[in-house]
């Protein structure tokens, strides 16, 4: 298959479901910090440029000697709208930005300091390599609706293997720049389209 052709499997524009797992590890002030996450998400077109996204995370955070436990989780919905074949190497790259609403309980501040509805706005793009295999670059800026001050940056990458048709893996790194934490993650995906 030529680099970058159309017929490509991509994360963008597909009907998919994913589940996965991550692990976060802290630096800096959250050194002795760590977590284990469960993620479901769910994507499906609503045009030929825009994609609907439902995600729910789930997390059990560790964060230290005489700190204890706690949990944190959001649920959110994320409107893409991508650029297919608008730039050069016949749509190898797929630029991307969005937005999106949610609400976020996070107990332990590993992503804010509060609770609430929250919004974000997305940015990045897809490369498409061959028929199979796909990086995506982005960041996530975020924040609270009752807080405007209340919010951060966080850089997401992930490397993307298309099985078949059908199925994928995909090996995911988020970091926020404001809080010490790095969350690497494994994620099936089935596509159905």
């Amino acid at each position: 298959a030529a680099l970058g052709s159309l017929s490509a499997k991509s994360r963008l524009g597909e009907y998919y479901l994913g589940f996965g797992y991550s692990m976060a590890d802290g630096d800096g002030g959250f050194q002795k910090a760590s977590g284990d996450i469960l993620s479901i998400m769910a994507e499906s077109p609503a045009s030929n440029t825009a994609d609907w996204r439902l995600g729910l995370e789930y997390g059990n955070y560790d964060m230290g000697p005489g700190q204890g436990d706690d949990t944190s989780w959001r649920l959110g919905i994320d409107y893409l709208m991508y650029y297919d074949g608008h730039v050069d190497q016949n749509g190898m790259f797929r630029p991307y930005f969005g937005l999106g609403l949610g609400y976020l309980s996070d107990k332990v501040g590993i992503r804010l300091d509060d609770n609430g509805f929250n919004w974000n706005f997305l940015v990045g793009t897809e490369m498409l390599f061959t028929d199979d295999l796909s990086l995506y670059l982005g960041g996530s800026f975020y924040g609270l609706w009752g807080s405007f001050g209340e919010n951060d940056w966080e850089w997401d990458v992930g490397l993307t293997w298309w099985i078949n048709d059908v199925h994928g893996i995909s090996l995911d790194y988020q970091r926020p720049a404001g809080i010490k934490m790095d969350f690497i993650g494994l994620k099936y995906l089935y596509s159905w389209q």
